[in-house]
């Protein structure tokens, strides 16, 4: 899960997505589709008027630790009348980045236990206690390779594997679509103006997307948002592009949609994974390989998503739209673009030379 992105449509709604690929800390490729997280309970969010989802990058065990520790301290800010003191995105980013850096210490303490006998509190009194007695640190060596490790200027493998764990937190409250990045890096909690954010190693393609999108449209049209369908497409298409070229991110993309002018709470919060999820990326896939229009595709996804078109049904007609259902075909299988080009000119060049009637 090298990649997170998120793009507010409009001031009412927006998704997030995030891919499954996860190479751990060496090296090998594993798939974790479990990334995308609510943080508020359904009763909470109708309670509350809050909907919050958390999308990590990195050490998955880091982001557990932040996920079920925020969804504690949420609870425990709600009385019994329902009352709390959580009333906006900013609110619950701000509990989610604190978890964050929280469950980095602890990866750091642990490795001072490990190595020292003591942790971070203990170094900064200079003393530490074992059972009922209380010991100097005395080794001028031990409190410098300490203190290196403490501040993280030290960090061995999986402390740089933790130490590497962002996140990116999107919701709505009253007063509309917000978004905030977090990184226990560099203890940053920032606050997302854009409309839209990508982390991880695939950032670079998917913000290229995403300034082609924007640079085309005029002011007015920024301004106005996205059609969910076109604003779905766009974010699937930034999430594409980087698992094409950047290492460290693919597999099949999870996708949340939130929406607060739903009248229906499941509609309010939407996961759209697996067969659907894969069929959408298809969809972009054939754009992008020069076999479907634009507009088609976002008619397509419109249909699947948001009008509840059956799987089938909608992969059956992104055939009979396609230019070449043949060829298409074939892309969506793993063949190569120009592998699938010349395996067609091969074709029409034996059906022209009458070899093909002949064999």
């Amino acid at each position: 899960m090298s990649l997170v992105n998120f793009l507010k449509f409009n001031n009412d709604a927006g998704a997030i997505i995030s891919d499954e690929e996860y190479w751990n800390v060496f090296f090998r490729k594993r798939m974790h589709g479990d990334n995308l997280h609510r943080l508020l309970s359904p009763e909470q969010s109708e309670t509350l008027g809050i909907q919050v989802v958390y999308g990590g990058v990195g050490y998955p065990a880091v982001h557990r630790d932040v996920i079920e520790n925020t969804r504690r301290i949420i609870q425990d800010t709600i009385d019994e009348k329902g009352v709390s003191s959580i009333q906006r995105v900013k609110d619950v980013a701000r509990i989610a980045f604190d978890c964050l850096q929280i469950a980095i210490r602890r990866r750091i303490d642990q490795k001072l236990k490990f190595y020292y006998g003591f942790q971070t509190q203990d170094l900064n009194a200079c003393r530490f206690r074992v059972d009922d007695e209380t010991y100097p640190i005395e080794s001028t060596l031990v409190m410098d390779n300490a203190r290196k490790l403490a501040s993280r200027e030290t960090q061995d493998t999986l402390l740089k594997a933790a130490m590497d764990a962002k996140a990116a937190v999107f919701g709505y409250d009253t007063d509309g679509m917000t978004g905030y990045y977090l990184s226990g890096e560099n203890s940053i909690m920032g606050y997302v103006h854009e409309g839209f954010e990508a982390i991880g190693t695939g950032k670079y393609a998917s913000g290229l997307v995403f300034g082609q999108d924007f640079k085309a449209k005029t002011l007015k049209m920024r301004q106005n948002g996205y059609e969910p369908a076109e604003g779905l497409y766009a974010l699937i298409d930034s999430a594409f592009l980087a698992g094409e070229h950047f290492k460290e991110v693919g597999g099949n993309y999870n996708i949340v949609i939130v929406n607060r002018a739903a009248s229906k709470a499941t509609d309010r919060y939407r996961q759209i994974f697996d067969d659907n999820a894969r069929l959408a990326t298809e969809i972009v896939r054939a754009v992008r390989s020069g076999y479907l229009r634009k507009e088609q595709a976002v008619h397509l996804i419109d249909e699947m998503v948001f009008q509840n078109k059956s799987l089938q049904a909608t992969e059956k007609k992104l055939f009979q739209l396609s230019e070449n259902s043949d060829a298409l075909m074939f892309i969506l299988r793993g063949y190569k673009q120009n592998e699938v080009v010349e395996m067609f000119a091969d074709i029409k060049t034996s059906r022209s030379t009458g070899k093909g009637a002949q064999s």
